[in-house]
């Protein structure tokens, strides 16, 4: 299968799956808030957001290292997936052990207590669905990825609606989630063992154990430090401000986690196919890379300037009233948002080319930065300086993936940067224009008059047009 019909068909069952369990997450996410006080809010957010400081002793990068190995050697694929298994299985204890000890250092409430520890099961049983769901991801099997993640999410909602109307409150929401992960753990179990994707007898293999170590430790690195600039500020945020602002702030966060289903969904597609091209065509490489990069950013940049100029209203309409303090958050966040688009590419580049080691050094400076700029701005803007230091850490991170990439990898330019810029800019001010109307026929007009920019503007060249049509006939 060619490296076009291959992206078509992963972009069209990843996305599909990612939207609905994006879309099902959010939805449930949002009647949580609506439900509890602001300040159960905040706790919850910091329930899910502490065991995630701690995954990667779990996760150890094994994920990515997977999607490669079996993508490049498919009948090994029992062999690699055992050895990662035994590997992944002992770690899982000393994941759970970091929370504990993590807890007793950060010393919350009782009830908050109880919430991380239901929700640390929820990450392990979640690291093993991934785990599992990695091998649909290296044979090109998006669909069934997709289909497990939806079910877990489905079970979420069913759980954790029963949960609220029970009035259960915070620990019977930690205990939906943990639920959830159980079943959809046991979907992924179920759908591998149907599929055969892994046959086959396998053994210890100590030389390769070695080996995998050598390989995953960057990328495990690399996790590691991007939970920690990804989620300390959180964690900071409980320690220094009062929970309505970490609920504030969590919600904000969680709609920019909701547009990043974009390129996750993208660049995953795209790297088993980046990977193979590597080592068999790197010209051919490139040029597909350069097309990503143009979809990326044409997806960003309306994203980004309609959620700054929106924000409050967005936040109002979505969360309530009582989430208006949320706009200033989303603003920045908003901005955060347009670099972590480029920056998946970026990354997923680099671990392509086998450079996981810089991507790990990268990954590390911006904890620096992601600290430095918290410990700073918390104090004197609270909920608000978070989010300003999640757009200095992403930003940061932009520009030294770049570099990264155009010296270690390949060249990358965007050929219609300007046309792009030029379609958001004419699109900003339509919706400031209009910003006293309803937020909804604002988006929407936003989102029309940006098409008929980018249409006008010729912004996609009639290789880019060809690359599409292909996918859509694919889908």
């Amino acid at each position: 299968m060619s490296f076009g019909r291959a992206v078509a068909k992963n972009v069209f069952f990843k996305g599909l799956g990612e939207a609905l369990i994006r879309l099902l997450s959010f939805a449930f996410v949002v009647w949580v808030a609506r439900t509890l006080k602001e300040s159960d809010f905040g706790a919850l957010n910091f329930a899910y957001s502490f065991p995630l400081l701690f995954i990667i002793l779990v996760d150890f990068g094994f994920n990515p290292l997977m999607i490669r190995e079996i993508s490049r050697d498919p009948k090994n694929g029992a062999r690699i997936f055992g050895n990662l298994l035994l590997m992944k299985l002992g770690l899982a204890i000393a994941f759970v052990l970091a929370v504990v000890i993590g807890l007793f250092v950060v010393a919350p409430g009782p009830e908050v207590w109880k919430a991380v520890l239901l929700l640390t099961g929820f990450m392990l049983f979640n690291s093993f669905t991934e785990f599992i769901t990695a091998v649909f991801q290296a044979h090109q099997q998006m669909q069934w990825e997709a289909g497990v993640f939806t079910w877990q999410k489905l079970s979420l909602l069913g759980f954790g609606l029963l949960a609220l109307s029970l009035g259960w409150g915070l620990p019977g929401v930690a205990a939906a989630y943990l639920a959830a992960g159980l079943s959809g753990l046991l979907a992924a179990m179920w759908v591998l063992k149907q599929r055969g994707l892994i046959v086959g007898a396998w053994h210890w293999d100590r030389a390769y154990w070695n080996y995998a170590l050598r390989q995953a430790l960057p990328l495990t690195l690399t996790t590691l430090f991007i939970n920690l600039y990804f989620r300390i500020d959180t964690t900071l945020l409980t320690k220094m401000r009062p929970l309505s602002e970490v609920g504030w702030y969590g919600a904000a966060h969680k709609c920019i986690e909701v547009l990043m289903v974009m390129p996750a969904v993208l660049v995953a597609s795209t790297f088993p196919g980046f990977s193979k091209m590597y080592v068999e065509d790197r010209e051919r490489m490139q040029r597909a890379a350069q097309r990503v990069l143009g979809l990326l950013v044409m997806a960003a940049v309306p994203l980004v300037i309609g959620a700054v100029l929106l924000s409050q209203p967005l936040m109002i309409l979505v969360f309530g009233q009582a989430y208006a303090p949320s706009g200033l958050a989303l603003a920045w966040l908003a901005v955060a948002l347009g670099f972590i688009f480029v920056n998946y590419l970026l990354s997923y580049l680099l671990i392509s080319a086998e450079r996981q080691r810089v991507n790990a050094v990268v990954s590390g400076l911006a904890v620096v930065v992601s600290i430095s700029a918290n410990l700073l701005l918390i104090p004197r803007w609270g909920y608000a300086g978070a989010a300003a230091s999640a757009a200095v850490t992403e930003g940061f991170l932009f520009v030294a993936y770049a570099w990264c990439v155009q010296r270690k990898v390949f060249s990358l330019r965007l050929k219609s940067g300007w046309r792009i810029g030029l379609a958001g800019l004419v699109m900003g001010g339509v919706v400031w224009w209009l910003r006293g109307f309803h937020v909804l026929p604002v988006i929407a007009a936003g989102a029309l008059v940006y098409g008929a920019m980018l249409f006008m503007l010729k912004v996609a060249g009639p290789e880019e047009w060809q690359w599409l049509r292909e996918k859509i006939k694919k889908n």
